[in-house]
């Protein structure tokens, strides 16, 4: 149920979103035709173009893309809106919106997907929305309201969030099988031998210590993907996840380089803002996903 509703600017959110009027056609169940009238419609009530459409694509013009964020804000609000009202007959309804960095569904001990399957298996009307980001960028998401509750390594915590522990992440340094390292007997692998070669890391979490020795890195990725795909080509050495990198090392494509001083933690905590209506649907799964990490097993993987 929609109890603010304003189907222009619906229509004009899931154009941009969606890319483009051919794909909107099928989201929002009616022909171009009728979304081109609509779009124009919205023009002619604000004065001036959103979008250039035509034989040269669609984009968005310089007016279109505030419009956008704005609109999108406004609609998240009156769904918002909309779910504190409904909520009052006792429903589970509206938006819950999350953000996690990737890579994290074979975390020992976060247990996402029960947590997921517990929440969902109650009678809801709830539209879920899962964003996957980095750690700036989803506290960023929450401050703004876009999210409403998000799962990550939050190294810099700021006061305006909640934050309550939930695992731990064990990360190694790992090298690809091409790599001078890899044959290296154990008992030989030392920080000083590390430092002399390329270093990969992820831009929003700097794991290798300065202090070892090692070099700038290299190379900087946005994913565990990309990372994992670096180390394997040989030229780098990067740290991943134990849990992550599990399946590459069995299948003999990356090696651990195992040394004390060779491996790092993360914290993972789950983070929400202090001030905040108390929507029924985020306080569920809040304590769905806190249930879920109390009952896994120990986090991290042992040396």
């Amino acid at each position: 149920m929609k109890l603010l509703r304003n189907t222009l600017l619906e229509t004009f959110v899931t154009v941009v979103e969606c890319g483009g009027f051919s794909d909107a056609q099928y989201a929002l169940g009616i022909t171009q035709s009728a979304i081109s009238i609509r779009i124009r419609d919205l023009e002619t009530s604000l004065g001036y173009r959103v979008c250039e459409r035509g034989r040269g694509g669609f984009r968005l013009t310089e007016r279109g893309e505030i419009a956008y964020q704005k609109a999108r804000d406004i609609l998240r609000s009156a769904r918002d809106f909309d779910a504190e009202l409904l909520e009052l007959r006792d429903a589970v309804t509206g938006d819950l919106r999350i953000g996690m960095v990737d890579a994290v569904n074979s975390l020992p001990g976060l247990n996402l997907s029960q947590a997921l399957q517990r929440f969902l298996a109650r009678p809801n009307e709830v539209r879920l929305e899962i964003v996957v980001a980095s750690p700036a960028d989803l506290t960023q998401q929450l401050i703004t309201g876009e999210l409403h509750a998000a799962i990550a390594p939050f190294r810099n915590q700021i006061a305006d969030l909640a934050y309550e522990e939930l695992c731990t992440e064990e990360h190694y340094l790992y090298c690809g099988r091409t790599h001078p390292l890899f044959a290296l007997p154990a008992a030989e692998v030392s920080p000083q031998q590390v430092a002399t070669y390329p270093l990969c890391q992820r831009s929003y979490d700097m794991l290798v210590s300065p202090d070892l020795g090692s070099p700038e890195p290299k190379a900087v990725v946005a994913n565990m993907e990309a990372m994992a795909m670096l180390i394997e080509t040989g030229q780098y050495l990067g740290p991943l996840p134990a849990h992550y990198a599990q399946a590459w090392v069995a299948s003999g494509k990356l090696r651990e380089l195992r040394h004390p001083l060779l491996r790092w933690h993360s914290p993972f905590c789950l983070a929400t803002r202090r001030i905040q209506v108390h929507r029924r649907a985020v306080e569920l799964f809040v304590q769905d996903v806190k249930d879920c990490c109390q009952s896994s097993p120990a986090a991290g993987v042992e040396p």
